[in-house]
């Protein structure tokens, strides 16, 4: 993940890898102790070193107080994703952290959460703290690539899937192409609180369909590639 304000500096910690867990052939979750005295505000982050290299990941709370819990593709060019993917059980990790203000922000507005791929983390936290009430379009190109679904559609008024691959629906409210041709054709008219999480292209392109047909809007960003 990178963002325009990405941490910079901020306090050094130490962890240890607990346990990893493949969701798909490239993407896997990895649980990792939480430091003591460790606090974050969902969809916070965290930049990771290892390798002599550094990667920005957002946070999700683990299943218990005393874990942290990364989102990652894997990257065949990717030092840091091919390390955390091969590194065994118990190693060390190197971070500075929390940073970012991609944070909820109650209001009157709806609430839109826009993801691709794994930028469904911050929104995955932000379940995991309690939000509730939001509309979510998650693009990805599989029924496999719907991460964190089970967490994600119970906190919503609406989950809809945007899928551009070909697997068979998941449900009625599955909608069959990009996220930003359901914006432009599915959602009403009105102002919202727009959140962004994913591809550098999709926020872009979001961002000027919101410019054009939701111009009263808000929005909130975070690039993850």
């Amino acid at each position: 993940m990178t963002s325009l304000d990405a941490p910079r500096g901020g306090h050094a910690h130490t962890s240890r890898i607990i346990h990893r867990l493949w969701l798909t052939d490239d993407t896997f979750t990895l649980d990792m102790e939480c430091p003591p005295g460790f606090h974050f505000h969902a969809g916070q982050r965290i930049r990771l070193t290892t390798g002599g290299k550094t990667r920005d990941y957002s946070l999700i709370p683990g299943d218990s107080s005393t874990l942290l819990t990364l989102l990652i593709r894997s990257v065949d060019s990717g030092v840091v994703s091919t390390h955390l993917s091969r590194c065994p059980m118990g190693t060390a990790l190197n971070f500075t952290g929390p940073g970012g203000h991609f944070i909820y922000r109650p209001a009157s507005r709806p609430a839109i959460f826009i993801a691709t791929g794994t930028g469904v983390a911050p929104f995955a936290a932000m379940c995991r703290t309690g939000v509730k009430g939001f509309v979510m379009l998650h693009g990805v190109r599989h029924f496999n690539d719907l991460y964190y679904r089970d967490l994600v559609e119970p906190a919503a008024d609406r989950y809809i899937p945007c899928l551009t691959g070909k697997p068979p629906p998941l449900s009625s409210s599955t909608f069959r192409g990009r996220v930003t041709m359901y914006l432009q054709h599915q959602l009403p008219a009105g102002p919202y609180d727009f959140y962004l999480a994913g591809r550098r292209e999709m926020i872009a392109d979001v961002i000027d369909i919101i410019d054009r047909q939701f111009p009263s809007s808000r929005v909130y960003s975070e690039i993850f590639f």
